[in-house]
């Protein structure tokens, strides 16, 4: 009987164990493991020139970065500033300045408001550098407190009224109204020519060397962006210069393709103005951590921060290029008739977040 009870438990633990080994034995998806520290990761902050504000002040949203020599640091295009809006942005030490000890410094200065009163903070913000190693990687600041005040208090606005006070005896002229008035029609004068005098400088470009807009290209955009990425791909020699000249021209291929594909002029853009036009024709190409952000991202460290590069990241850099074009061109068999063997999916930049 004894004999026969202990076999009965001994059956009953050995079910358990099975039951519970399925879920002991499972692992952890690859893609939610995490990277391991970084230690040559720069120090990052945020900082605001001053705690607190009245409604629509504008205030200067200082970002900085110390890391050491070789390494270039970047602030992301699109930034999340929570109840904060953007007005302006300053990238004058985007290219980092020298310390003497062997580290470098960046700082790029955003300019925010805020219109919605009570206790706030600016959010972390997102840098992206490359590491020795040739990784992409991710740092971000801590939150800024932040506190907006509305222009009247409201305890004030519920004393009692005052008595009202007799009339000055002498009159003096207020001239300040006018002033404000002249200083504004003078801006806005400036800021129309500036704009007039960019207009006919970039319509004087185009009379020069680049084809009238109206005309209609003889070849599709996307058959013309895979014929010059396969070039580049079979020339080779990507690390000359420290990959800076393979960045800029397979840069220009993607903007050229892009401003030819919706239809607005690309070339001479700016990052910055190369995404706000995207927001305008194809607002689902520049979404935080898309492949067309990253792309401009990764591109811009190697061309302007002299950040260098690895041969296997610039095969992946074409890749990512080719996958741009291939997921909006508007007659996709085109392209791919063009490509030497099968279309595959890019790999991920390496060390870049998905």
């Amino acid at each position: 009987m004894k004999t026969l009870l202990l076999a009965l438990l001994l059956s009953a633990s050995v079910a358990r164990a099975q039951d519970a080994a399925p879920v002991a034995d499972l692992a952890p998806a690859p893609d939610l493991v995490a990277l391991p520290p970084d230690p040559d990761a720069p120090t990052v902050a945020a900082s605001l020139d001053k705690p607190e504000a009245y409604v629509g002040d504008k205030l200067a949203l200082s970002v900085t970065a110390i890391a050491h020599a070789g390494i270039a640091v970047t602030l992301s295009q699109k930034l999340e500033l929570g109840k904060l809006e953007l007005l302006e942005r300053d990238d004058g030490e985007a290219q980092g300045r020298d310390l003497g000890d062997g580290r470098r410094s960046f700082r790029f200065v955003l300019y925010v408001a805020g219109y919605e009163v009570g206790p706030t903070e600016v959010p972390p913000l997102s840098l992206t550098y490359l590491s020795p190693r040739g990784d992409v990687r991710v740092v971000s600041t801590d939150p800024v407190a932040l506190t907006i005040r509305a222009l009247v208090d409201e305890s004030q606005s519920k004393l009692e009224p005052q008595p009202e006070r007799g009339p000055r005896t002498a009159m003096i002229e207020d001239r300040r109204l006018m002033r404000g008035i002249w200083v504004t029609g003078g801006l806005l004068a400036l800021t129309a020519l500036a704009f007039f005098l960019r207009r006919l400088l970039r319509r004087a470009r185009r009379i020069d060397g680049a084809p009238a807009a109206h005309i209609v290209p003889s070849r599709p955009p996307g058959e013309v962006a895979i014929e010059r990425l396969s070039a580049i791909r079979a020339r080779g020699n990507f690390g000359h210069d420290g990959y800076r000249p393979f960045a800029f021209e397979t840069a220009e291929v993607v903007r050229a393709y892009l401003g030819a594909r919706y239809g607005f002029d690309s070339l001479e853009l700016t990052s910055t103005e190369l995404i706000a036009e995207l927001e305008r024709f194809a607002p689902h190409l520049v979404q935080p951590g898309s492949e067309v952000v990253r792309f401009i991202e990764h591109t811009d460290l190697v061309k302007f921060a002299s950040a260098g590069s690895s041969e296997g990241t610039a095969l992946q850099l074409l890749d990512s290029a080719q996958s741009i074009v291939l997921a909006t061109a508007s007659r996709l068999e085109t392209a791919e008739e063009m490509l030497s063997g099968p279309v595959r999916p890019p790999l991920p930049l390496e060390g870049a977040k998905s």
